[in-house]
């Protein structure tokens, strides 16, 4: 009897165990995926997007926000890694929980999760602009730019609100990232404009 019931106490804790891992982990599968197809429209192609599970992010340790390897003759991998906060701020954007977006535009001081949401924006835009195959850091950027606006729509933000994301990486963020990130190319008309006919910018 004893035996049993101390069977049955290990085999529900396994269970319980089992689930606590499975939950999360298809969660996450289901994120992966929804960012996948939003990269996937920027890059031009299928692709993948990996965020990492409950024990890497706890051990994370790389400084990059979202990364994309290359071959040796300069082909991109068909996945883009994203930190834990990158995806994290991105699944809030989907799933609606980050208010208070407007305040971009005002030019003040917005609330710290606001300003790290429109940072993993543009983030996911870089990347995947990394996955289109444009290896080089300033261009994939300028490009990132200039779909920012366009991706935090497909993340779930009103045009407003998009549009205020897109202009807050411009006039905030772009101006302090390192030199290998800006090029006097990215301009209204310039070599890097991807719609030179339009009359908004970026």
């Amino acid at each position: 009897m004893w035996v049993t019931a101390a069977r049955l106490l290990v085999i529900l804790l396994a269970a319980a165990a089992l689930g606590f891992y499975l939950g999360p982990y298809r969660e996450r599968q289901i994120d992966e995926g929804r960012l996948a197809a939003i990269a996937a429209v920027i890059a031009g192609r299928e692709v993948g997007i990996s965020c990492p599970g409950t024990l890497a992010s706890l051990t994370e340790v790389s400084p990059h926000a979202g990364s994309v390897l290359f071959s040796a003759d300069g082909r991109p991998t068909d996945e883009a890694k994203l930190s834990s906060g990158t995806c994290a701020r991105l699944t809030a954007l989907l799933d609606g929980d980050v208010s208070g977006l407007g305040c971009l535009a005002a030019g003040s001081a917005c609330p710290k999760d606001v300003e790290d949401a429109a940072i993993a924006v543009n983030v996911l835009s870089h990347e995947a602009w990394h996955l289109a195959g444009v290896r080089d850091e300033a261009v994939a950027q300028c490009y990132a730019l200039q779909t920012n606006a366009e991706a935090a729509i497909r993340l779930g933000a009103n045009r407003p609100d998009a549009e205020a994301i897109a202009a807050y990486v411009f006039t905030r963020i772009q101006p302090a990232l390192p030199p290998e990130y800006r090029t006097p190319d990215c301009r209204d008309g310039g070599p890097l404009d991807l719609e030179p006919d339009r009359t908004a910018w970026p």
